[in-house]
């Protein structure tokens, strides 16, 4: 074998070690609810004490746990619909971060009211738009009809990240779209924009 053949097929050697690897450390998405889901549980019943003394303390679980897995861009974009490209970059993301903290304080309380639920799980099916899945929680309760959670993602990378939640057939960013259409007509598009404080 001569040198030229050797640093050659090292090449190819180290490109097919690169696609390997990178292959085998994508997650799916079911496994990205599921595991995001079991450590959450898992820091809830480790925090319970702090909890109960401390109930804001549940915003840092969700801002450690949850938020990395969400797409608050593209969830801002979509509640604003053709809005949302009259927008400077600034006020683009200004918007995107005040999203940010009203889903942190929602998906707060919903955790906080969590009690022992037993949760199944529903594999990731094609959903309407290109690339997109959704992946079903069941959450059943004694004595009370089951919650469901879909939670509808897209690829970033070599992830997935949540773009919209969809709680008992009500699609979160529906519900607020109506909310900010209405606000809108009231106070005009930049007078609701910085309404918020992040936009201030």
């Amino acid at each position: 074998m001569n040198l030229y053949t050797y640093k050659y097929l090292k090449r190819i050697l180290f490109i097919s070690l690169i696609c390997f690897y990178n292959f085998a450390s994508a997650i799916t998405p079911d496994e990205i609810v599921f595991n995001t889901t079991q450590e959450v549980l898992n820091r809830l019943e480790a925090d319970k004490v702090r909890l109960e003394k401390e109930p804001e303390y549940i915003q840092t679980i969700v801002k450690q746990l949850i938020v990395p897995h969400l797409d608050f861009t593209t969830m801002a974009s979509l509640t604003l619909g053709d809005k949302w490209d009259v927008l400077t970059d600034d006020e683009k993301s200004c918007f995107s971060l005040s999203f940010k903290n009203l889903l942190v304080e929602r998906y707060a309380f919903v955790l906080l009211s969590y009690r022992n639920q037993n949760i199944s799980y529903q594999s990731a099916k094609p959903i309407g738009e290109k690339d997109v899945v959704s992946i079903m929680q069941i959450l059943t309760r004694p004595d009370v009809k089951p919650l469901t959670i879909e939670y509808p993602m897209q690829p970033e990378a070599d992830s997935w990240k949540v773009i919209d939640l969809v709680i008992d057939d009500i699609s979160l960013i529906r519900n607020y779209r109506m909310m900010f259409n209405s606000e809108i007509k009231h106070q005009g598009l930049l007078g609701f924009i910085y309404s918020f404080q992040e936009c201030n």
